[in-house]
């Protein structure tokens, strides 16, 4: 299998994509925002113990950062000596998302007693070299993937099938569900085959969906109705083997009567749109924001002569004019002072223009 890694470096955020034979499968971001806000996958800190669980066989661990972290003791129990308000030395075992904090697990930590990070992640790019050992980095404007589009279709509740058909993508605070759609697929054969065919292909793309929006949880797929027995193992089996290159944990179901297939990934963090998006789902003024920042960028790459303007709505305006992650100084060190920022009360959040100045 052919496995790349494209990194792009933005003005605000790096963006990865994992690519398996042509095909991207998991999608990335770090942002300049959350630098010291939100607590990573594999960090070392040293904690303090806020309060002990008996009933939960568990504590809840200040970390100085984001949210308490949750540590289970599992079947050794209560350590000897623990107890509340003593320092520990704990590692991030799962990052936060939506309302819960992150899982933790106890590590090594030397003497100190306030609560801090003693061994930060890598950067994202070596944090992805390093999960797949194998895979060759690379830039991804040196590919024919646009990581605009690929981002873009992962935040959108469509997604087609190969060969035609096509899933629609919902989550809600329980769980995730994904319909599948004949949607004007066209094959030989008879409806049971073609249903087999369709759902074949539905549980092999319905995978790389769940793996490239980073979700979790329980997870329904609603497959074409299919009445025997052994067409419903097939698709089964091809729903399994789907899953088995996730680095997550992945508990298949078998399917039911009805055509359902149910699994359970385990979370390893927020999801891309809890990421990108706020809580109504619409890209959030970051996201509007970093994104007419890499457009300015652009326009200016291509124009080196011009000063750029750029213009964007009120509440995108206001976010950018405070500049509290540096952009200004980090745009005018890759193209110089050649742009202005504008507010422009007719445009939406998701709309910017830029026009020589």
């Amino acid at each position: 299998m052919s496995r790349r890694i494209l990194i792009e470096e933005n003005i605000g955020e790096t963006r990865a994509a994992v690519v398996d034979n042509g095909r991207v499968v998991e999608l990335w971001l770090d942002r300049w925002s959350e630098a010291g806000q939100r607590v990573v996958e594999g960090e070392i800190y040293r904690g303090r113990v806020r309060r002990v669980e008996p009933a939960l066989n568990a504590a809840f661990v200040d970390l100085g950062v984001g949210p308490e972290g949750f540590l289970p003791f599992g079947k050794a129990g209560r350590p000897k000596g623990f107890h509340e308000g003593a320092a520990i030395g704990v590692r991030i075992a799962r990052e936060a998302y939506a309302e819960k904090g992150p899982n933790l697990a106890l590590a090594e930590a030397g003497e100190g007693d306030a609560p801090e990070c003693l061994q930060p992640a890598p950067i994202l790019a070596q944090r992805l070299v390093k999960a797949y050992g194998e895979a060759e980095a690379v830039w991804a404007d040196e590919t024919d993937i646009d990581l605009d589009d690929e981002f873009e279709a992962a935040l959108n509740p469509l997604a087609p099938i190969p060969g035609g058909g096509s899933l629609y993508i919902e989550t809600t605070r329980a769980m995730t569900t994904i319909d599948v759609d004949a949607d004007g697929r066209k094959g030989q054969g008879s409806p049971a085959q073609l249903a087999v065919a369709l759902n074949t292909s539905a549980a092999k793309e319905a995978a790389r969906q769940v793996r490239l929006r980073g979700l979790g949880g329980i997870i329904a797929i609603d497959f074409v109705h299919m009445r025997a027995q052994p067409d419903r193992k097939t698709v089964e089996q091809a729903m399994r083997g789907a899953f088995k290159r996730d680095r997550a944990k992945v508990d298949v179901a078998p399917l039911s009567q009805f055509g359902v297939g149910e699994l359970a990934r385990q979370r390893r963090g927020r999801s891309l749109r809890e990421q990108m998006c706020d809580a109504d789902g619409r890209l959030s003024v970051e996201s509007c924001a970093l994104a007419a920042l890499r457009r300015l960028q652009g326009e200016a790459i291509s124009d080196r002569s011009r000063k750029q303007k750029l213009e964007v709505s009120p509440e995108v305006f206001a976010w950018l004019d405070a500049d509290t992650i540096g952009w200004r100084k980090a745009l005018t060190g890759r193209i110089g002072p050649r742009f202005e920022l504008v507010a422009a009360d007719g445009l939406d959040r998701e709309d910017a223009r830029v026009s020589r100045a």
